[in-house]
């Protein structure tokens, strides 16, 4: 896993280029795993409040950006439109996710997993077809953790389904844990071949985190390092954004209504009035959905 200020430079493994050395990023990465360790040891609400903070503090930023990234060049004043359908889709889409989620729960899960999946094996992946690889970043962090906390992992999918769908997935995840390991060591295998160091150790970081840690803060720590530190870094050389400070500011209003929400959920968890859990979740859930889905369709759409 790494975290690092970086410079629009390309990586040679694709990932844009950190100015940071390596084994500065892996202090980073230390440092974080340590605070979710005490977490997890802490336990009750700790490893929540770890994951959350991580996710949108690190992971918020990366989607932030969406409505600039779907304008695709386009100035606003001058292609409203292409703002305005794009905000249709994109709150329609999550809408369309919060009923599917209400009908069927179990479905919904299931097809956010896969969605999610789907997305973690584009994106972060994106030097060459190295299939093992794509089907291992994108599998492994709704599988591994059935490994040694299938318990855990069955609870918090019922959490956002049912119990009976959770039970079903997580024994779904446990089924593929195994297979999605080998790929793993044969993904860092080929990259140690190429002499990708890099990517070799921070596919084993990933593993690591998944395996040791609670799904939730394991799943923190690679969402929030691994794949949105690449796609903001990636975002911003697209965007011509040079520094974090230019990118947050240009993604100023979407930060701003998120910061609103997400401080209003707060006022009502320390109240003692904050939603469930499972709602939380899924409200989060739907608004990645057209994320992954709305956005990408306006990026390579014809300009």
């Amino acid at each position: 896993m790494t975290l690092a200020h970086m410079t629009s430079a390309t990586h040679p493994f694709g990932r844009i280029a950190s100015a940071r050395r390596p084994s500065g990023r892996f202090v980073w990465a230390c440092g974080f795993a340590v605070l979710g360790l005490a977490a997890d040891l802490i336990g009750g609400p700790m490893p929540l409040a770890f994951a959350a903070i991580l996710i949108l503090g690190l992971g918020l930023p990366h989607g932030a950006s969406d409505y600039l990234a779907a304008m695709a060049g386009h100035r606003m004043r001058e292609d409203a439109s292409r703002l305005v359908g794009f905000l249709a889709l994109y709150l329609g889409t999550v809408g369309a996710t919060l009923l599917l989620w209400y009908a069927a729960p179990g479905a919904a899960l299931a097809a956010f997993l896969a969605l999610s999946a789907l997305h973690f094996a584009i994106d972060d992946v994106p030097d060459g077809l190295r299939l093992a690889e794509r089907v291992a970043r994108g599998l492994m962090p709704i599988t591994l953790p059935a490994l040694f906390h299938a318990e855990a992992l069955a609870q918090l999918f019922a959490a956002l389904s049912t119990p009976a769908n959770g039970q079903a997935l997580a024994e779904v995840s446990l089924f593929l844990a195994t297979p999605m390991l080998t790929l793993v060591v044969l993904a860092s295998v080929l990259r140690l071949r190429n002499g990708d160091r890099e990517p070799a150790l921070e596919l084993a970081l990933i593993a690591s985190a998944l395996l040791i840690f609670s799904p939730l803060v394991g799943f923190a720590l690679v969402f929030a390092l691994v794949h949105s530190r690449g796609q903001t870094r990636e975002r911003m050389a697209t965007l011509h954004l040079p520094t974090i400070r230019a990118y947050l500011l240009a993604c100023a209003p979407t930060l701003l209504g998120a910061a609103i929400l997400f401080a209003s959920l707060g006022v009502l968890f320390f109240g003692g009035r904050a939603p469930a859990l499972n709602a939380i979740f899924i409200g989060l859930a739907a608004l990645t959905v057209p994320h992954m889905l709305v956005t990408p369709l306006f990026e390579r759409r014809e300009t």
